[in-house]
């Protein structure tokens, strides 16, 4: 590989990693928050994304480094350990308001953990998302008591959400799917009757995307990730909030970045086809027919994969093997 296609994929993969933390920085304002947790958290079905939006506490959004679990519940990090635990990042992690439990008197919180997760599938080693999230919301748990001593007041836990955003490498049956996992009473024998806030106390939420919009929860997601502000628009009013909007324009700047790299990295791969086919048809001609070839393999795979709201994929084109894998994923390769 020449030096000059080295610095190119470089780029390219340095492009695509700050538009993986601009996708997560961008979770990190209420506004886009808002529509998710109004689609998937049943404690909000029945209010309104502007009063999400009041009800999340905007300075529980922390990115600040913590050594050690905070023995207060409001100081909520996105990074949590103990002396004995591993520590573990939260993309966001803040706290808002359960109306369902909450009045004028008493003010009783969700702690949440909002993931973008772009492999669906991780390797190396592998396990499953699910564990991953029972795991997180556990510790959100445990994040609340801080210390333990004989003091501790386990009537002060309150009900702790780990939500999931799925993007990439979803098997086909589970894509446009939203399933939760919660804690839930089964009497053996008899039948006992406690009150539910007592137990239930974490649930997973894990979304995973697929190419279809047909359900809100999937639409506004398709317009957050393509940057559509017209569609974000339709589930939140974002035109008064500059700075979202600002986050916004930078993530489709990065995501057309990395389409100009993608589109110069399959001129390169076109010329090494031509390079092939010139040793029969002509190098002159085989150069031409492979650029263009090259040009309109990857254009046509941009075009879909911006199509699907897939753009943070972009930079994996720079490996062989992935690449490959999307191209027979959109059928233009066999």
């Amino acid at each position: 590989m020449k030096r000059e296609t080295e610095i190119e994929l470089a780029a390219a993969e340095a492009v695509g990693s700050k538009y993986d933390e601009a996708c997560k920085n961008l979770f990190k304002n209420k506004e886009i928050i808002a529509p998710v947790l109004k689609e998937v958290v049943p404690e909000y079905r029945n209010s309104t994304v502007e009063e999400i939006i009041r009800f999340i506490d905007a300075d529980s959004i922390k990115d600040i480094p913590v050594d050690d679990i905070s023995i207060r519940a409001e100081q909520l990090n996105t990074e949590i350990g103990s002396v004995s635990d591993k520590l573990i990042r939260y993309d966001t992690h803040f706290k808002a308001v359960n109306p369902m439990l909450s009045d004028e008197n008493l003010c009783i919180h969700l702690h949440i953990d909002l993931e973008v997760q772009n492999n669906y599938q991780p390797s190396n080693p592998t396990y499953s998302i699910i564990k991953r999230g029972v795991y997180y919301a556990a510790r959100e748990i445990s994040y609340q008591l801080g210390i333990l001593t004989e003091q501790t007041n386990y009537g002060d836990i309150q009900k702790a959400y780990s939500i999931w955003i799925c993007n990439e490498r979803i098997p086909q049956n589970l894509q446009n799917t939203v399933t939760m996992y919660s804690i839930k009473k089964s009497d053996i024998i008899g039948k006992a009757e406690e009150p539910e806030e007592d137990y239930d106390l974490m649930s997973i939420v894990i979304i995973r995307r697929g190419k279809k919009r047909d359900a809100p929860i999937f639409d506004y997601l398709a317009g957050v990730f393509q940057c559509d502000k017209a569609k974000i628009t339709e589930y939140v009013d974002i035109e008064k909030n500059e700075a979202v909007q600002k986050e916004v324009d930078d993530l489709s700047g990065l995501g057309m970045s990395i389409m100009r790299d993608a589109r110069q990295q399959g001129i390169q791969e076109g010329m090494q086809q031509g390079r092939e086919q010139g040793i029969q048809q002509g190098i002159q001609q085989g150069i031409q027919q492979g650029i263009q070839q090259g040009e309109v393999l990857l254009a046509t795979l941009i075009g879909y994969l911006k199509r699907d709201g897939r753009l943070n994929e972009l930079d994996s084109i720079s490996e062989e093997d992935k690449r490959k894998q999307l191209y027979k994923e959109y059928h233009l390769i066999d």
